[in-house]
């Protein structure tokens, strides 16, 4: 089931707030590597202190958050731009009303073990839905962000390929790479059978400024 949170209901997402940033240290710290832990058993960084919506799966057996993904305006700071602009062509270019930064899209495996691969798979293609349904509703044209390389095979084979701006690999000896994904009718048709994992949720509407 997704949930969208943004500064309207996060009081009320306190404790599903918590579990992603628990689930965002299992996978950026403890399993990539790519940042240090924060206290209290978690992985929080500055930008979650900015404006940011936060769009995550909830698993219908277990209540638990199985997977999270952090969507940021990219008028505003960005890690894209901070922490990965040598993987940017032209900065500039990708600062825009209509183009929003994702960050921290993990999904937690440890339940693969007893379902298999359809549990990862669901929680990936809910959330890949997700963020394509909050871009429609808020007339955002296309998502911009850093993943390891698998990601993309995978967003590939679902039918939502990113145009591949950058690769590289990273200290740890991961090939990374910064794509940016249209989010338009084509994409969201493409995930359009999906739609049963997400559990009826509809993405929040941002105030429009005028």
């Amino acid at each position: 089931m997704i949930v969208y949170i943004d500064g309207t209901n996060r009081h009320a997402h306190r404790q599903t707030i918590l579990e992603y940033h628990r689930l965002r240290k299992k996978v950026f710290c403890d399993t990539l590597g790519w940042v240090p832990p924060s206290d209290g058993g978690i992985e929080r960084d500055v930008f979650d202190d900015h404006y940011n919506v936060v769009i995550v799966n909830i698993d219908e057996t277990s209540g638990k958050v199985s997977g999270g993904v952090r969507l940021m305006p990219t008028l505003g700071p960005t890690l894209m731009h901070s922490v990965w602009g040598d993987m940017l062509p032209e900065p500039k270019a990708y600062r825009s009303a209509n183009i929003w930064e994702a960050t921290r899209f993990c999904v937690d495996d440890s339940a693969n073990r007893s379902r298999k691969n359809s549990f990862v798979n669901r929680a990936t293609l809910a959330l890949s839905l997700a963020v394509l349904e909050f871009c429609d509703a808020n007339d955002i044209d296309q998502v911009i962000g850093v993943c390891e390389r698998k990601f993309f095979d995978m967003q590939r084979a679902y039918g939502t390929e990113a145009t591949i701006l950058a690769t590289k690999t990273d200290e740890n000896g991961t090939e990374i790479g910064c794509g940016i994904w249209e989010t338009g009718p084509q994409a969201r048709a493409g995930l359009a059978w999906a739609k049963v994992f997400m559990g009826g949720a509809e993405p929040v509407q941002l105030p429009k400024v005028a």
